[in-house]
């Protein structure tokens, strides 16, 4: 089966760990009350059903094509799909855009409105993740009948498994993002479309149960209710919108198995209560009824938890929540058995503005000399003054990668400034912005905006050499408030210019004391800061950047990098950039400015020779990590050194006293 080879099924009725038949039985343990899909039921399926069994099953559950493959250890993955929850309802018909928009008013709606409760918080959380930690993969299992919505997602940067099948009702839609499980080698976290904009918690709660050595993290609850008497049929041992796991799991032949066997009746929809016949009754386990709502938790209860649990399960549970029951001790007991190394971790509620600073590394260690200083700084710069503008500089083409930003700050941009727009988003509509923009060009949406500065300068024709090229995002002014100032004052700019102030001042990016304490590149009062990092590693070199670490780290293995290379040496190569290369492979230290903003003279243009450039916009096309360290080296790109530290042996005494 898959897995690696791996065996992951179980027999009827009995846990994976050895020996545990032959321990005493003093008390009722997981499987006597809860329903398991055995080995049995499964290599029954594989050996009974029909041809025609598995072909509606293999629609039913099988991927068509994938869009905008992406690459990395942990995914996280989702479904969307558009249908009544319960097998009761009617359906709907054939969806659309306008529709899935307006199906509040049309009164299509089963239990939430479809784009304002999933489709735009999956798009507003995927584009989030991607900002936060482009390293992490946002997949999403889309139905076949949502195909339209293809083009949004990938734009928002999801990858995006288009399915053969639309859901039936609530599954086997809620089923498919469980099919990322199928994969080894990788950490999937599991999100509702909903969730999407807070997945980012879910995600550090899988990375802390990787550190600690477990394959399986979790949220138990019991469904809204409870059932008579706390029935174990409303128990759930796994959250579907909330939980993690190592991959490398037989999920589409587990789900075509128990799909078939609910078809057939011979999957038990019920738990057992009692350890003697006069005392033992049976309560259905609600969702077990094909394919209403519920059953991707029911096929978690049946068919995945019980072969998880053996790789270490860690277990989140409120500290004050009452709900936990005696299910709940018996799912710990099972938990622990399967894997002894199995951990519960209680939490509480934590405020969400302390949260923030936790996130952004604010501690509450005080330094009386960096207060001191940070004091200093900020009077001295209290009394900066921007230097006035040099008459008779030269023009500036303005170059800007859109996806779909607004632009009507273009309207602000002096008239002597050359706009040249490359749209990879929505169309423009409006007519005083398109007005002013002197070239405007439509590029399909990839390579982020390393592709598009690479395009402009295979294509564009640049002016004399003493002109400025400016490179920019469609909103620049996260990164550079001052942009507008800033294009008014380049006579004063270097001969290759950064223009960034940092990368956000919400996300804290650099650090706040960072950016008031390194003010050397300020243009008067205007802020602008360069980050140091080792061409090597590409880590920063004044604190420690997670997310980018994440990245690169990516890269490495993705190249297959040996220890001890350097990341720009062996990026330049692949660019064709020779010299470069051999530049960064002995540098020490490099610098880059924030969000790829900078401008260049228009002499420095020529130094991507035109022969390299295909290679380059084909590596800016390719993996996720090429386009984050074409932000990191831009500026050496275009004529900046890097820089390789000088360095002294340590004194020899004995040397020194023999000379003497």
């Amino acid at each position: 089966m898959g897995g690696g080879g791996r065996k992951f099924f179980l027999t009827e009725r009995q846990t994976f760990f050895s020996g545990y038949q032959s321990l005493p039985r003093m008390t009722m343990s997981w499987t006597d009350v809860f329903p398991v899909l055995s080995d049995a039921q499964v290599l029954e399926y594989q050996e009974v059903a029909t041809d025609r069994d598995r072909a509606m099953l293999a629609e039913l559950c099988g991927v068509a094509r994938v869009e905008n493959p992406r690459f990395g250890p942990h995914l996280v993955a989702t479904s969307l799909f558009w249908k009544p929850a319960h097998a009761s309802e009617p359906d709907f018909p054939q969806p659309s855009r306008s529709l899935l928009m307006d199906a509040k008013r049309l009164g299509l709606v089963s239990r939430h409105a479809p784009w304002e409760h999933y489709v735009r918080p999956l798009l507003d959380g995927a584009e989030k993740l991607r900002e936060e930690r482009p390293d992490i993969v946002f997949r999403v299992y889309l139905a076949a009948d949502l195909e339209f919505l293809v083009e949004d997602l990938v734009a928002a940067g999801c990858e995006v498994m288009v399915m053969k099948a639309s859901s039936l009702r609530h599954n086997p839609g809620a089923l498919w993002r469980f099919l990322a499980f199928e994969e080894p080698d990788r950490w999937v976290t599991i999100t509702d479309a909903d969730h999407a904009p807070e997945i980012l918690h879910n995600i550090e709660r899988s990375e802390h149960a990787m550190q600690a050595g477990h394959g399986l993290w979790r949220a138990p609850y019991i469904l809204d209710g409870g059932g008579p008497d706390n029935d174990p049929g409303f128990y759930r041992p796994i959250n579907a919108c909330q939980f993690g796991a190592a991959g490398g799991y037989p999920v589409a032949d587990l789900m075509k198995a128990m799909i078939w066997h609910t078809l057939r009746g011979t999957m038990p929809g019920h738990c057992t209560i009692g350890a003697t016949e006069e005392i033992r009754r049976e309560t259905p386990v609600f969702g077990s009824d094909w394919p209403s709502y519920g059953f991707d938790e029911w096929f978690l209860l049946a068919a995945l938890y019980p072969r998880m649990a053996c790789a270490g399960v860690l277990t989140f549970i409120a500290w004050n929540d009452r709900t936990a029951n005696h299910w709940f001790a018996l799912d710990v007991e099972y938990a622990t058995w399967a894997n002894p190394r199995s951990e519960v971790l209680y939490f509480g509620a934590v405020d969400l503005a302390a949260k923030l600073e936790i996130m952004k590394g604010t501690g509450t260690a005080r330094s009386p000399l960096l207060e001191a200083a940070l004091e200093t700084k900020r009077a001295e710069q209290a009394e900066r003054r921007s230097p006035a503008p040099v008459a008779g500089v030269h023009p500036v083409t303005l170059v800007v990668a859109r996806y779909k930003e607004d632009i009507g700050w273009l309207l602000d941009v002096p008239d002597d400034i050359t706009v040249v727009l490359y749209n990879k988003g929505p169309e423009i509509l409006d007519a005083k912005v398109l007005a002013r923009i002197d070239k405007l060009e439509v590029l399909p949406n990839q390579g982020r905006e390393a592709d598009t500065y690479l395009h402009h300068l295979q294509t564009h024709g640049h002016g004399p050499a003493d002109e400025w090229t400016v490179f920019c995002q469609g909103d620049p002014f996260p990164h550079s408030p001052d942009l507008l100032k800033l294009l008014d004052l380049r006579g004063h700019w270097a001969e290759v210019q950064p223009l960034t102030s940092g990368y956000m001042a919400a996300s804290d990016i650099p650090p706040a004391n960072l950016r008031v304490m390194e003010d050397r590149e300020w243009v008067g009062d205007i802020p602008v800061y360069t980050e140091f990092y080792s061409p090597a590693t590409l880590d920063t070199t004044t604190w420690q950047d997670g997310g980018g670490r994440n990245i690169f780290k990516d890269y490495s293995q993705h190249h297959r990098l040996p220890r001890g290379w350097s990341i720009s040496g062996h990026f330049l190569e692949l660019c064709g950039l020779t010299d470069l290369a051999a530049d960064a492979w002995r540098a020490s230290l490099a610098r880059f400015g924030y969000g790829a903003m900078f401008g260049v003279r228009n002499e420095r243009l020529s130094m991507i020779p035109r022969e390299c450039i295909p290679q380059m916009r084909a590596l800016a096309q390719g993996h996720y990590s090429h386009g984050y360290i074409y932000e990191k080296l831009w500026l050496h790109i275009f004529g900046l050194p890097f820089i390789r530290a000088d360095w002294q042996p340590l004194p020899n005494r004995r040397l020194a006293d023999a000379v003497g």
